[in-house]
């Protein structure tokens, strides 16, 4: 019953877009449907909320959370509707402004405006003044906030500038956190999927309907947007095709000319192109996201999340709402512009704000400076300052990212930043897996990492640069027959130690030969389901066909017997 009615929402929200076309022509009785049609989306709203949390919490303050997210739905419903009327004013505007002058003033003068009978007198005393005129409609051009072409001029080039140049969508809306995520080619190598993964891997099953997970390539090579896009399509094609993950790319004319911007704060060249297209990758980003759900979740392509991290973002932020319904973000991770959670109806003005200054300050700064310059003034203390900007930016007890990548998008940073909140991170994921006769590596082992003790669970596997022909052979104690198997190379702390040009190989027990089944990708993962007609499998190994420049981690070893599989 729930699903019927928001799915009716959707049509009539979509009705409603399609419609726009008629509100010029009569702008007062859309605005009553869209009246109605906020309630009705609210009172759906309501009985979705009410009836999807489960808790433990006393009735009175579960009560006030559910309260608290019907408003914040509510709010985000509200803006929508705004923007809808906008449009409309727009449209309005536009109608009224190809009027004619003379006739325009004549209408005024004989009563069709709202002017009392006392003015319009008046104005026929002193027709022909500038005075007279200055009361008369006019057919002056319509103003627009935020400015945004007045703020960055260079968008006129092309009316295009603003419209994704790449945009891979199954068109998912009204979610409650839409998380974004802007990514850049790196110089060293690529964190992306390890975060999508993590990200993915810690949302529960009640989250997958109600989370979207935006990322933004902030790149003008289309043949590296399509290529990425084509990898996450790949990594995750049931994500991609529910709508869970989009793929976005601004045009090549929504960048102004990065190596001509003035300098600021004293910096080298290269750190003021970088940390400006930064601020407007961000900005396009959350002007992209903040018309698709309720929160904004602002995270960086270089993280790895905790499991059930959604959850408690939407238990902590429901209470957060009741406790102080003012803040401007949540911080659910302490290192710079990681798992700031917004309210998407306050988006705009920080949009705004970025856009004054975007030329000036990296994000992260532009935030404490947003913060400061909305709670303090210049005769506050800087103790009384700090304590007002907590106020409205309450952090979580802990932090639920952690920022794991080594090398900045920009080229030659080196930069270890971790979060102390975050807790220690996991190098490895221990697994009960079928006993083995024998198990036994021609990789030379680093220290007590052993493929042995890995392979039973107590830390990782360490090898030292193998060579091509290396391998690692797994002998069972008996004959088994597998159904999938796992080899995760690499962790969070080496993430460069992966396998590359590796196979996979499965000896059946009625064969005298190795099979190949499969081969690690470029994320430095073998997984596959095996087929039954393998039978019963004598051992199994990864064989080397490169030599590596890297050291090698397996820090994940599965290997999964086909009655566990169906």
């Amino acid at each position: 019953m729930l699903m019927f009615i928001f799915g009716k929402i959707r049509s009539v929200m979509g009705h409603a877009a399609v419609g726009m076309g008629q509100l010029a022509m009569c702008a007062c009785a859309p605005r009553k449907r869209f009246t109605y049609l906020l309630i009705l989306c609210c009172f759906a709203i309501s009985v979705i909320i009410l009836g999807s949390f489960t808790s433990s919490l006393p009735r009175e303050e579960l009560m006030e959370q559910r309260l608290a997210n019907m408003q914040s739905h509510l709010q985000f419903l509200e803006s929508l509707y705004r923007s809808r009327q906008e449009d409309v004013i727009a449209l309005e505007s536009k109608v009224f402004s190809n009027r004619n002058y003379g006739d325009a003033d004549q209408s005024a003068l004989d009563g069709g405006t709202t002017m009392s009978p006392e003015v319009q007198a008046l104005l026929k005393n002193i027709t022909g003044t500038k005075t007279a005129s200055g009361a008369l409609p006019k057919p002056i051009p319509h103003m627009r906030l935020p400015f945004v072409y007045q703020l960055l001029p260079h968008l006129m080039a092309d009316p295009n500038s603003l419209r994704p140049a790449f945009h891979m969508t199954a068109g998912r809306t009204f979610v409650d956190v839409v998380v974004g995520i802007p990514t850049v080619k790196r110089d060293k190598e690529s964190y992306l999927m390890i975060t999508l993964t993590h990200l993915i891997n810690g949302l529960t099953e009640a989250d997958f309907n109600t989370t979207l997970i935006v990322v933004m390539i902030g790149e003008t090579d289309l043949e590296y947007v399509i290529n990425t896009a084509n990898q996450v399509e790949t990594m995750f094609p049931k994500h991609v095709e529910s709508g869970l993950i989009e793929v976005i790319s601004p045009s090549p004319s929504y960048y102004p000319d990065l190596d001509s911007l003035p300098i600021t704060l004293g910096d080298a060249p290269k750190r003021v192109k970088w940390r400006t297209k930064q601020n407007l990758d961000a900005i396009f980003l959350m002007a992209y996201a903040q018309s698709k759900g309720t929160f904004y979740l602002m995270l960086e392509d270089d993280v790895i999340a905790k499991n059930n991290y959604m959850r408690d973002i939407k238990q902590f932020t429901a209470s957060t709402t009741v406790a102080n319904p003012g803040w401007f973000f949540i911080e659910y991770c302490q290192v710079g512009g990681i798992g700031k959670l917004f309210k998407s109806v306050d988006l705009m003005h920080f949009i705004t704000y970025v856009q004054l200054f975007y030329n000036n300050l990296p994000i992260d700064w532009l935030l404490e400076s947003y913060l400061a310059d909305k709670v303090c003034t210049i005769e506050k203390q800087s103790k009384t300052c700090v304590q007002s900007k907590l106020e409205i930016r309450p952090r979580y007890k802990t932090s639920l990212f952690q920022h794991i990548g080594l090398y900045s998008s920009l080229k030659g940073k080196i930069q270890k930043v971790k979060d102390s909140h975050f807790g220690p991170l996991p190098t490895f994921y221990p697994h009960k897996n079928p006993p083995v006769e024998d198990i036994k590596t021609t990789i030379k082992e680093h220290s007590d990492h052993t493929i042995k003790r890995a392979y039973d669970g107590a830390t990782f596997f360490w090898g030292v640069k193998p060579k091509k022909g290396d391998y690692i052979e797994i002998t069972f104690e008996k004959p088994i027959a597998l159904g999938k198997y796992t080899f995760r190379s690499g962790n969070v702390e080496h993430t460069s130690d992966k396998f590359h040009e590796t196979t996979i190989e499965v000896l059946p027990a009625n064969k005298s030969n190795y099979t190949v089944v499969g081969k690690f990708d470029e994320f430095g993962l073998a997984e596959s389901e095996l087929s039954k007609d393998l039978g019963p499998l004598s051992a199994i190994r990864l064989v080397v066909n490169t030599d590596s420049q890297y050291w090698v981690i397996l820090s994940e070893i599965l290997l999964q017997p086909l009655e566990e599989t169906r």
